[in-house]
């Protein structure tokens, strides 16, 4: 069974030693980074962007985007676009995440992902196959700008069926909720879509939680994606000693530590 990491908001004011400080536990764990190309204030998330107003890209930081290219090319990292600003805004005073309002602008969303999913694999030096949309939140335009690009997605479809309407999407939509009320626990496997392939990485980090989701993914053949922030392990460390604790505990019973892009190329070369 594969084990990922998905670690969110890897930005310009990211440094090596936050990533190495908040994984000083499992320090070979092959990481999966959603990185932010161009950030702005991360409100209410990563603290160092507090303030900042004038977008920052990640490329400028040359020790981070050095020490990920470096991980990249020995395979101990995945690199994911992360949202361009991650910039949240207050329409009628209602936090609302970048893919949702960039969703009711006139921009070419085709056009401003395709062109961060290259600069990132100029940057990086490996292929970008995945987004991640901030606060796990995307519309019907979003998720096409991102399989136009030839791109994956790391979420899954909410209530809200914010797809295009198609005999897959329909099914992947029953399937997920069934699984949803009758286990408790969100869909862990990938959905395919025709277009692309959705993986979810779950929010918990309760130790029983988590070894309920790897007991569950192992009875159905399904990876088990996590979803953390490097800056706020970093920073609280004891909230994360259940997450530390069940990653080992999954090891030793045989997870295979997998970066995202390994789990989209096992489900293509299945079928």
């Amino acid at each position: 069974m594969k084990l990922v990491i998905r670690d969110d908001d890897t930005n310009f004011f990211t440094y090596p030693d936050d990533i190495e400080i908040a994984y000083t536990e499992i320090p070979d764990f092959p990481v999966s980074f959603a990185v932010v190309p161009m950030v702005v204030d991360v409100i209410g998330g990563c603290p160092e962007t507090k303030g900042n107003e004038n977008p920052r890209f990640i490329g400028d930081n040359h020790e981070i985007t050095n020490y990920l290219k470096d991980r990249a090319s020995r395979g101990t990292c995945d690199i994911l676009l992360h949202g361009i600003y991650h910039q949240y805004k207050f329409p009628n005073g209602v936090k609302t995440p970048e893919m949702v309002w960039r969703e009711r602008e006139t921009g070419d969303l085709v056009k401003l992902i395709g062109y961060y999913k290259k600069e990132f694999e100029v940057l990086f030096g490996i292929p970008v196959n995945c987004f991640v949309a901030p606060s796990n939140r995307i519309m019907k335009k979003g998720i096409q700008a991102v399989y136009q690009n030839g791109m994956n997605f790391s979420g899954i479809i909410p209530i809200t069926f914010d797809r295009n309407v198609s005999f897959k999407s329909i099914s992947n939509y029953i399937y997920r909720w069934l699984i949803r009320v009758t286990t408790k626990l969100p869909y862990p496997g990938i959905l395919d879509y025709g277009t692309h392939y959705e993986l979810n990485a779950c929010n918990q980090t309760n130790f029983e939680y988590l070894k309920k989701m790897f007991e569950y993914c192992k009875k159905i053949d399904a990876p088990l994606a996590i979803n953390v922030h490097y800056w706020h392990i970093r920073d609280n460390k004891k909230h994360y000693k259940g997450f530390f604790d069940f990653v080992k505990y999954a090891l030793d019973h045989g997870a295979e530590p997998s970066r995202m892009r390994d789990c989209f190329s096992y489900q293509h070369n299945k079928l």
